[in-house]
Formats: structure tokens, C-alpha cells, sequence
């Protein structure tokens, strides 16, 4: 029974994805995505893996190789108590400005690359009174990564890996002032209506 019901899946998706494939590009869309969020270099020492919630609004421009989007993404993660000395929970706020090549692939999956820069709120929030947590700090930050584009239910779908560096130069707690590099890999899934 398995067996047929995935079947039926795939056959129900490549139907929809040719559907879809007909239909006109529309110049400007509003996407949705989350995920989970790994931190990674110095943030993994502090933060745990989390999860994140994003919003996206894409332009594409007609003759352009490549789109142009915003994006207002939230992670949340639970802080190491014996790295930061405090537990609770980190929070990031990011808005970000991407550029993203479609690569020129026949066929309904479509991958892409993409880049951009932009700003990153982070701020700890510790679960005791008595923690001397570092006040939010906004800083400058890129991003880059690869994902593939399909189409979904009448809906276009996506999967994307990035990386996003943040150009912090103290950590979450007051007493660690030194160097500390805030890199994430947020993994999401998302469709654009």
C-alpha cells in the first residue's frame, strides 16, 4: 500500500509541476519558510541548534539573469549554560538583501544560487534575573548559499542551505569580549504564493 500511496505522490507532483510550469512568471511574490538553524565556528560554543521563521518578498526582473529579494528572518536557540554562564534562550533578528541565479536546468526542479548582505540584531535573554547578559547588538552580516526551486500544489516551493556571517566582535556574555564569530547554517523549506 506504501508503495502506491508514494506513487501516487510523485505522479500528483510532476502533474502540478507541469501545471505550473505553464503559467505566467509573475514580476513580484511573497514567500514563507522555516527551518532549522545550526550554529557553527564560535556560536556553536554558545548557542545550541535552534529553529527559524522567515519572510520573503522576491522581484523578478524581466531580461535580468538573476532575481532580487528582501528577507526578515527570526532564529531562536536555547544558550549553553556552561559556555555563555547563563541559561536562557538567543535570539537573531535579520533583514537581509539577496541576489539569486537561476541556473539555466531543464526540467521542474530548478537550482539556484545566492548571495547578499545586510543587518543581524542579536540578544541574549537570560531565564534568571541576576545574569549579566550583553545588551542587543546590531551588526553587518552576509550571507550565501544554494537551494532548488519546484512546484508544489500550484505553489512554488524551495530548499535552501546558507550560510550567514555575522561580523560580531564580543560574545553573549559580558565577560566574553573577545573575538567572537557568529556564523549560522539555516537549512528552510518554503513556498512562494
Amino acid at each position: 500500500m506504501r508503495p502506491r500511496a508514494i506513487a501516487a505522490m510523485l505522479l500528483l507532483l510532476l502533474v502540478s509541476s507541469s501545471l505550473a510550469s505553464a503559467s505566467p512568471i509573475k514580476p513580484i511574490t511573497i514567500g514563507f519558510g522555516g527551518g532549522v538553524s545550526v550554529p557553527v565556528s564560535d556560536a556553536k560554543d554558545a548557542f545550541k541548534s535552534g529553529w527559524h521563521g522567515t519572510g520573503i518578498l522576491k522581484f523578478r526582473l524581466p531580461g535580468m539573469p538573476f532575481d532580487l529579494s528582501g528577507a526578515f528572518a527570526y532564529h531562536r536557540f536555547k544558550l549553553d549554560q556552561s559556555a555563555v554562564g547563563f541559561a536562557g534562550n538567543g535570539r537573531i533578528l535579520s533583514g537581509l538583501g539577496n541576489a539569486t541565479f537561476n541556473l539555466p536546468v531543464p526540467g521542474p526542479i530548478k537550482p539556484y544560487i545566492t548571495a547578499g548582505l545586510g543587518a543581524f540584531n542579536v540578544k541574549a535573554d537570560p531565564d534568571s534575573s541576576g545574569a549579566q547578559a550583553a545588551p542587543s547588538t546590531t551588526k553587518f552580516g552576509i550571507d550565501g548559499g544554494a537551494g532548488v526551486s519546484f512546484s508544489l500544489f500550484g505553489a512554488h516551493g524551495f530548499i535552501e542551505g546558507k550560510i550567514e556571517n555575522i561580523y560580531t566582535d564580543q560574545g553573549l556574555n559580558k565577560a566574553v569580549v573577545s573575538d567572537f564569530k557568529t556564523q549560522i547554517i539555516p537549512v528552510t523549506f518554503g513556498i512562494f504564493l
